[in-house]
Parts: C-alpha cells; structure tokens; sequence
C-alpha cells in the first residue's frame, strides 16, 4: 500500500515527465530546422550561444520578480554546476548526434536511457523497483527495437555520440536526484543554462558564422520549450522515483515523430508508428498502475 500522498505524487511526476519529453522533442526539432537555414553545421555552436542567453534572460527575469536571485547560488560552486557540467557535455554529445544522423535514430537509441536508469535507481539510489515496473521497461524497450531493427542501424562511428549521450542522461539524472532540496528548479535551470550558454559562446569564438535572421523566431520558440523542459525534468525528479517515470521518457519517440513531422517534414515509418503503440501502452500502464 502506497504512503498518503504518494500516489498524486508519482501522477504529478509522471505528467511532469510527459509535458517535458514534448518540449524537448519540440526544442530539438526548431534547433535542428534553424541550423537548416544555415549553410554550415558550425551555426550550431552560435545558434546554442543565443538560445542559451534567451533562457538565461528568460529565468534571472523570473526569479527577480520572485524576490528569489542569488548571486551566491549562481557563483558558489555545488552540485548545480557539476550538474551543469554533466549537462554540457550532454548537449555537445547529442547536438552532434542529431546533425549527423537522422533524429529518429537518435531517439531510438537514446531510449535505452530508461532501463539504465531503472537500474541505476535500484542498485545505487536502493530504490524498490516493482516487477510490473521491470516488465514495463522492457516492454518499451521492444518497442524501441521495433520502431528501428538493429539490422537497419549498421555499425558507424557517429552512433557511439548518442550512447555517449544516453550515459550522460542517466549521470544527469543520478545527480539531479542526489542534489539537497532547497535548490530551486529554476535555479538549476538559470546555472545549467549559464554553463552551456558559456560553452557554445566559447567555440562559436572558433567556428565564426554569420546568423540567418530568418531563424530568430524559431530560436525563440526553441528558448521556451527548452525553459520549460529543464524545468520539467527537475520537477520529474522530486516528485517520483526515477524508476517510475522512466518508462513515460518512451513518450519522447511519440513526441518526437510528430516534431519532426511537423517541423522538419520527417515522416514516420511503420515500425515507428508500431512502436510508438507499443511504447505508449508501457507508458500508460506504469500511469495506471501509480
């Protein structure tokens, strides 16, 4: 029998987890279209610096008129920005991903994040883990493997960048859950935001390319989906074990069909369209079971 209170937790924490995976979905396909509109891949590293210093405007906006900025928070090294640093890395590893294979692919193979991250919650953070909950993981995970056969994939190179990113996830996560209470959500956003803002100003310096104004409003957009999925994901966390929600993140192949669909004019296949069924009936009963 679940603790009073737990239950609308672990439901708060897995819409949280949905309403993110779809801003991310959303954030990555404008990230990709405005690189499109550039005649050099380079433009990522600019087009990160300028979306970073939106959402850094967006959240030092929003916590002075909370009443809540703290220049300490912000400077004083803590986990916020070991977080940070994880998440740097995160976003080179899977920004590079994306615009050198098809985003679907990375998607697929980024979704092996849930199973690490159950298991992780179970062996390091001692978390109990329901055999429904293990059954739900692999259920998704077939459905994973049906949306992109490993025949199809190939052995290439590039696909070790979204591994290197699906074990960064899992990190990010990890220290998102071990970080004291008293951080706000908004905080971690602001510091994350920060560090990857530096970074991408740091080698757009190298990589000089000229910005196509015609990609502001999609930037824009992207600031805001990304805003809010950063939000989300921290939310996720201290609302529910990471063992619960981590089924839902299967949702991100959904979300991402359609983004990109939408978007980048990216249409699914039968196996994605199979799969996605498959990975929403995983979804839907951890939702049910919780």
């Amino acid at each position: 029998m679940d603790p009073a209170g737990t239950t609308p937790s672990y439901i708060s924490g897995i819409l949280a987890m949905l309403l993110g995976q779809l801003c991310f979905s959303i954030n990555d396909a404008l990230m990709k279209y405005s690189v499109g509109l550039h005649n050099d891949q380079q433009s990522i590293f600019l087009l990160l610096f300028l979306r970073g210093l939106l959402v850094c405007t967006m959240t030092i906006g929003w916590l002075i008129g909370q009443g809540h900025f703290s220049l300490k928070n912000l400077f004083t090294l803590n986990d916020m920005h070991l977080r940070g640093c994880v998440e740097v890395l995160l976003t080179g590893a899977f920004f590079s991903s994306i615009l050198l294979l098809p985003l679907s692919n990375v998607y697929t193979i980024m979704l092996s994040a849930p199973l690490m991250i159950t298991v992780s919650g179970a062996l390091m953070l001692r978390e109990q883990v329901h055999w429904k909950s293990w059954l739900a993981v692999l259920l998704g995970f077939c459905g994973v493997l049906v949306v992109m056969w490993p025949d199809d994939l190939g052995f290439q190179i590039t696909y070790l960048l979204p591994l290197i990113a699906t074990v960064l996830l899992v990190v990010r996560e990890l220290l998102t859950k071990r970080m004291v209470p008293h951080y706000r959500g908004i905080e971690v956003v602001l510091v994350t935001s920060l560090m990857t803002t530096l970074a991408g100003g740091m080698l757009a310096f190298f990589w000089e390319t000229s910005l196509n104004f015609n990609a502001i409003p999609y930037l824009i957009g992207s600031a805001c989906m990304l805003t809010v999925g950063y939000l989300m994901a921290v939310l996720t966390i201290r609302l529910a074990p990471i063992s619960v929600t981590s089924p839902v993140r299967y949702s991100i192949i959904i979300f991402g069909s359609f983004s990109a669909y939408l978007i980048l004019g990216e249409t699914p296949s039968i196996n994605t369209i199979l799969g996605s069924l498959i990975i929403a009936t995983s979804a839907l009963f951890v939702f049910q079971r919780k």
